[in-house]
């Protein structure tokens, strides 16, 4: 009897931590969604995962790392273009390119070009995301990372592919992630590709934060 009675209040500990866990990650997804809130910290593009599909025209493979940085640094340099301010209902959105800029640093461009038509459709998911999360380590833990991981830059389609990704950079567990994707244009490849940044920025500003807010605040 007595086992049984340690093992029933074992049990209930597990569910009440459980409950406990569950609330305040619920908590911690809405305050993304509060102008007053924690802090989100703009993390850049992470071009670990990317795939080029099709033609790279002018470009030399060798150049792909120096172009990844390029567009990160315009998404920059052009804030009141890329405006995660109005997208994200937020007085200022600061930024920290540091590690996404490490990580790009050491692709191998050859790995970058897709040669097999699986690397075409969609090869993340939440789990591989929650893995590359943990690569973000920074000596300010506090507050929100906002992160995207391009998936696949589509010269057949003319379309980019990303996942938006929200950590809690205490834990660096993620938040919530979702795969978008924008139209490119523009010349030059990084004004080509830096398009459909943009376009993924103006719907979470258009659509997608409204969606979201009522997904995990209601």
């Amino acid at each position: 009897m007595k086992s049984i009675s340690i093992l029933r209040k074992a049990l209930i500990l597990a569910i009440v931590t459980i409950s406990v866990s569950n609330i305040i990650y619920s908590q911690k997804q809405q305050e993304i969604f509060n102008r007053m809130g924690p802090e989100i910290v703009w993390l850049g593009l992470d071009f670990t995962q990317v795939r080029m599909v099709g033609p790279l025209g002018t470009v030399d493979k060798n150049e792909l790392v120096q172009l990844f940085d390029d567009i990160n640094m315009v998404v920059i340099s052009e804030r009141s273009k890329y405006n995660f301010e109005a997208a994200l209902r937020k007085d200022e959105v600061p930024y920290n390119l540091e590690v996404a800029t490490k990580l790009n640093s050491e692709i191998d461009p050859n790995r970058a070009i897709a040669y097999a038509s699986k690397d075409e459709a969609a090869r993340l998911n939440e789990e591989a995301i929650s893995v590359l999360v943990k690569q973000y380590k920074f000596d300010n833990k506090k507050g929100i990372g906002l992160v995207f991981f391009m998936e696949t830059l589509d010269k057949v389609r003319e379309q980019g592919t990303m996942w938006v990704t929200f950590f809690s950079l205490s834990d660096r567990n993620v938040l919530f992630t979702e795969r978008m994707s924008g139209i490119a244009g523009g010349i030059s490849f990084r004004n080509h590709w830096a398009r459909t940044v943009y376009e993924v920025i103006d719907q979470i500003r258009n659509t997608k934060f409204a969606e979201w807010r009522f997904r995990y605040v209601n």
